[in-house]
C-alpha cells in the first residue's frame, strides 16, 4: 500500500472512530458539549479546511481507482500464462481495495458531516422547546398577573363605589339637616313674631 492510501486508511479508521462516538447512546449533556466544543473550537475550524483538501484528494483517488477497476475487468487481453494471470488478478485486487477503501471513506465523510448537523439541529431544537417552555410558563404568569390586577382595579372600583355612596349619603344628610335648621329659623320667627302682639296687649292690661 502507498503512502497516500496509507493515510487514507487512517483518515477512515479516524471518521469510524468518530462515527461510533457520535451514534453511541451517550448522555445528552455529554453531547452536547461535545458539539459545543466542535462548533466553537479554532482548532476544529482550521482543521475543515484541510479535512476539504483531504476529501477533494480522496475523491481524485476514488475516481482513479475506480477507473482502473474498470480498465482492469474490460481488459480484453488474455492472460499468456500463469505469472501474467496472477499480476493480472493481483492489479484487479489492489485497485478494487483501493476503490473500497476510498469510497468508504467518502461515504463516512459524508455520513459523519449529515450526523453532525442531525445532532445540532436536535441540539437547536431542544434549545427552542426550553425557549417555548419559558416562554409559556413567562405568558401564563403574566396572565394571572394580569388576572390579579383586574381583581384588583375591580375592588378598587367597588371601595370607590362605596365611598362615593357614603359621600351622596353624608351630603343629603347635610342638605336635610340645612334645611330643617332654615325651617326651625323660620317657624321660630314667626313664633317670635306672634308672641310680640301678645306681651303688649298684656302690658297694656296691666298698666289700666
Amino acid at each position: 500500500m502507498t503512502l497516500y492510501y496509507s493515510l487514507v486508511f487512517l483518515l477512515l479508521v479516524a471518521e469510524s472512530a468518530a462515527f461510533v462516538v457520535l451514534i453511541l447512546p451517550f448522555p445528552h449533556a455529554w453531547r452536547r458539549g461535545v458539539l459545543r466544543w466542535v462548533s466553537r473550537s479554532t482548532l476544529v475550524a482550521k482543521s475543515q479546511v484541510a479535512l476539504k483538501f483531504a476529501f477533494i484528494f480522496v475523491l481524485i483517488l476514488f475516481l482513479d481507482a475506480t477507473n482502473r477497476t474498470y480498465s482492469v475487468q474490460h481488459d480484453k487481453n488474455e492472460p499468456l500464462d500463469a505469472r501474467t494471470e496472477a499480476a493480472h488478478h493481483a492489479k484487479k485486487f489492489y485497485n478494487q481495495r483501493n476503490m473500497y477503501l476510498t469510497g468508504f471513506t467518502l461515504f463516512l465523510s459524508l455520513t459523519y458531516v449529515l450526523v453532525v448537523e442531525l445532532l445540532a439541529s436536535e441540539d437547536n431544537l431542544e434549545a427552542l422547546k426550553r425557549q417555548a417552555t419559558n416562554h409559556s410558563k413567562e405568558y401564563v404568569r403574566a396572565t394571572d398577573a394580569e388576572t390579579q390586577l383586574k381583581s384588583e382595579i375591580e375592588k378598587l372600583n367597588k371601595e370607590l363605589d362605596e365611598e362615593k355612596k357614603k359621600t351622596l349619603d353624608f351630603e343629603t344628610l347635610k342638605k336635610q339637616a340645612s334645611n330643617q335648621g332654615d325651617e326651625y329659623n323660620r317657624l321660630a320667627d314667626r313664633y317670635n313674631a306672634l308672641e310680640k302682639p301678645l306681651q303688649s296687649g298684656d302690658d297694656d292690661k296691666k298698666s289700666v
